[in-house]
């Protein structure tokens, strides 16, 4: 169930909506049909910049839980 940004063409507020098959959104505000879907920009991380490097987990290999998932 995919979430799309739209704008109402009848009161110009912008929304998420989950949008189900062949299912015709409406608008949150005012309830009209008449929605634009808007292009979403994905998220572009720059060298250098804070945020940009993955993630370590604990050193040993394990996910730091005693869930079993990695032998020691």
């Amino acid at each position: 169930m995919p979430l799309y940004e739209f704008v109402c063409r009848d009161c110009q507020q912008e929304q998420e909506l989950l949008v189900r098959g062949d299912e015709t959104p409406a608008c949150q505000s005012c309830g009209g049909v008449h929605l634009s879907k808007l292009l979403s920009v994905p998220a572009a991380h720059l060298a250098g910049e804070a945020g940009s490097r993955p993630m370590s987990g604990p050193s040993g290999g394990s996910c730091g839980t005693s869930c079993g998932c990695h032998p020691h």
